[in-house]
């Protein structure tokens, strides 16, 4: 099987133990991260003109961005070695852009049997205003994967 975990800044060990955990054998597994600048390019929009974010200051954003990436994509890659499955081929990538569609852009390119990820991530005290839901990156990589989507739950404790 050709397995592809999509992970987030958080939990990406936890999905990647949960989705092997979950499915039988794995020849390959690729490890996704992508790194969704359309936030920050939302609020340097509504401060407007005069208060731009300085080119440096873009870059030292995107230097820590990159770091904190592949610090996330290494821990995956570790707890997937250290599950003591038999997998022939781990990859890891780190992207730019909109994570639901590199998900998508990335399944289809490596012609993937099972696309992995998780639920939308709620950060510490965040209002829960209504049921909970499964998030648009979810929900759009459900719409538009080229193969089946495993969507899992974690469960937080406490």
């Amino acid at each position: 099987m050709r397995l592809l975990c999509a992970i987030g800044q958080r939990d990406g060990a936890q999905v990647i133990h949960d989705a092997l955990a979950l499915v039988g054998d794995v020849d390959y597994l690729a490890i996704i991260h992508v790194i969704d600048d359309q936030p920050r390019h939302g609020v340097e929009a509504q401060r407007g003109l005069s208060r731009r974010i300085s080119p440096d200051r873009q870059r030292e954003i995107a230097l820590a961005e990159e770091a904190a990436g592949r610090v996330t994509l290494s821990e995956a890659e570790s707890a997937a070695r250290g599950l003591g499955k038999q997998i022939i081929s781990i990859e890891t990538r780190l992207e730019r852009g909109k994570p639901e569609q590199n998900i998508v852009a990335l399944a289809h390119e490596l012609h993937v049997d099972l696309v992995a990820l998780r639920a939308r991530e709620y950060p510490d005290r965040f209002p829960r205003i209504g049921p909970p839901s499964v998030g648009h990156t979810a929900r759009f990589v459900v719409d538009h994967a080229p193969c089946p989507v495993l969507l899992l739950r974690l469960v937080m404790s406490g």
